[in-house]
């Protein structure tokens, strides 16, 4: 199997590096990240240690001007909410005609959007494996979850998901094939919702908020709310205490992990707030449910955010 991934931060490290052994694997990158995979290969580290020479993987960098590859059977888009268009329009010329795009980042509405433009070649995915960005072309895997591989919204397994779960069960990556995808994505961003903006502004790694009751009551507010929202709009759900249970259980599991969100803030980067505090208000505002705590949150990262870039200027 031929695949692209593309996006070479932490999710896009792992994936590259635990699939390169099991598959021909092309990766589209840029920056400085994407020169030292060109040059060093790619290391991952943590829970499994693996090197790939620069041999092992193929890179491909728009700063070198590298041609960009054909016949790929699947698309793993493993980039930000904001950077899936510019994505697309990447690796899609890439694809085959009946090859499938796979969004493994956070956030609600992207697959939609995916899925109106790119109709029948979309495969749903939630990822809660934990990883972080290390020095030079390293990831650091902190984290084993899964990956559940979905129609969209839902629907039956396809052949080219199931192909897609052989690979990824050779990697370790605990694949499971499901058939509700819609809610797994939004069991999945629940997480996020809770976590990611609340240990990005308190400056702390995910374990901290076991700690801080103040945080951990903050990040389960903002939850219950995204839970309201979804009730309204006939979205399955687990129940409150499966919910809370699922938000302990991944700070536990990811205690000196710094969430993406957190990383962001750190590094100056645009950050995905609109994609889940932000998606939770506008969807709340459609659905006639308030989300007070939700509005809240979101105006405070998007502050942070358009400080980051007035600083930039």
């Amino acid at each position: 199997m031929r695949i692209g991934i593309v996006g070479l931060g932490a999710i896009g490290g792992l994936m590259a590096t635990a699939l390169a052994p099991h598959a021909e694997v092309h990766v589209f990158a840029r920056g400085p990240r994407g020169v030292h995979a060109v040059a060093e290969g790619l290391v991952l580290e943590g829970l499994f240690a693996h090197r790939l020479q620069p041999e092992d993987v193929t890179v491909h960098l728009p700063e070198l001007d590298h041609p960009a590859p054909s016949g790929l059977d699947v698309v793993l888009l493993a980039v930000k909410a904001h950077q899936v268009e510019a994505a697309m329009e990447r690796a899609l010329p890439s694809l085959v005609n009946e090859g499938v795009v796979a969004y493994l980042g956070n956030g609600l509405g992207v697959v939609e959007s995916l899925q109106r433009h790119h109709p029948g070649r979309v495969v749903a995915v939630t990822c809660t494996h934990g990883a972080m960005v290390g020095e030079g072309a390293s990831t650091r895997w902190t984290g084993h979850g899964s990956l559940m591989l979905g129609s969209w919204p839902s629907g039956p397994v396809t052949p080219a998901m199931m192909a897609l779960e052989a690979l990824l069960k050779r990697a370790n990556l605990n694949p499971v094939c499901v058939e509700n995808a819609r809610s797994h994505v939004w069991r999945k961003a629940l997480l996020n919702i809770a976590i990611n903006p609340v240990c990005a502004l308190a400056g702390v790694e995910n374990g901290i908020m076991l700690e801080r009751h103040d945080l951990l009551e903050s990040g389960l507010e903002l939850m219950r709310e995204a839970m309201d929202v979804g009730h309204a709009l006939g979205i399955e759900q687990p129940n409150p205490v499966e919910a809370a249970t699922d938000v302990i259980d991944v700070l536990t599991a990811t205690a000196t992990n710094r969430c993406s969100m957190l990383e962001d803030v750190r590094r100056g980067r645009r950050t995905e707030i609109d994609a889940l505090n932000g998606a939770v208000v506008d969807l709340g505002e459609e659905a006639g449910v308030p989300t007070p705590r939700n509005a809240q949150i979101t105006a405070l990262v998007r502050a942070v955010d358009a400080d980051h870039s007035r600083s930039a200027l």
